[in-house]
């Protein structure tokens, strides 16, 4: 009877160590299913707009993707600094946020390479993705983008920010249409930023809510977006408040010869 005993404590003692040494593996497992959302925010740095929301991000521990513009990262170097040291990722969005398919291919380069020299300067780092001004883009525009040393990060979820009349439109366009891996689209440096900074809060709670986190964007990962989205309209995205946006005079850039094939 002794004998019994004795092997049942041991079995009992054999099952708690191999429960306890698979704790950590089960949760390991249980956070790499976690569902995540990146959030992304475009055509900053805004002196009006953007501390705003790297206060709201700051306070909830949420780290995000912003999409300069050259020509304000050297009104604002600053704020550049802040995103920075705040952890936040830095992508180029263009110097001059003209639309590429506007302008020569030759322009568009060098548009990009401006605003690495930007960025660079303002906080010491190269951007590492490049998001085109309004996703307009074509193949020949992506084989020189990737010369240059830049993944290309679109959107998944467009929150249509720049046209919202209030911060509800934003929440229910994101909340209907975003799930497990997408890459949302905000603005920072718009106008209607001032609903995009109002509906932040509620957004990041019902997401934490139903069990999402946030992350920057993925350098080497399947859930970076390398594709076409619709073309928008340069004039959709024109600013009310030209003087906390776009300069009604948009900076020029001249043309360089960066790559080899030109532009139809």
């Amino acid at each position: 009877m002794p004998r019994r005993i004795a092997l049942a404590l041991m079995g009992l003692a054999l099952s708690t160590t191999l429960l306890a040494e698979a704790a950590p593996t089960a949760q390991a497992a249980s956070k790499k299913q976690g569902k995540v959302v990146y959030l992304t925010f475009d055509d900053g740095p805004s002196q009006r707009y953007t501390p705003k929301l790297l206060d709201i991000l700051r306070d909830n521990r949420i780290p995000a993707t912003f999409f300069v513009v050259g020509h304000r990262c050297e009104q604002f170097p600053d704020i550049v600094r802040r995103i920075q040291r705040e952890g936040h990722e830095i992508g180029n969005h263009g110097f001059a946020h003209f639309d590429p398919k506007k302008h020569g291919l030759d322009e568009v380069m060098l548009d990009i390479r401006k605003t690495d020299t930007a960025v660079v300067k303002a906080c010491g780092t190269k951007p590492v993705y490049y998001r085109p001004p309004y996703g307009s883009i074509d193949a020949k525009e992506i084989e020189c983008v990737h010369k240059l040393g830049h993944p290309i990060a679109l959107w998944t979820v467009d929150s249509l920010d720049w046209k919202a009349k209030s911060a509800n439109a934003i929440v229910t366009q994101v909340e209907r249409h975003a799930r497990d891996g997408s890459i949302i689209l905000f603005h920072d440096g718009i106008s209607p930023s001032r609903y995009t900074v109002e509906a932040m809060p509620r957004i990041i709670r019902d997401f934490r809510r139903d069990g999402y986190t946030f992350k920057t964007l993925p350098v080497d990962d399947s859930l970076r977006v390398e594709a076409f989205v619709p073309k928008i309209d340069d004039r959709a995205l024109a600013p009310r408040d030209a003087h906390d946006v776009h300069s009604k005079r948009r900076p020029t850039v001249g043309a360089s010869r960066v790559c080899r094939q030109g532009r139809d």
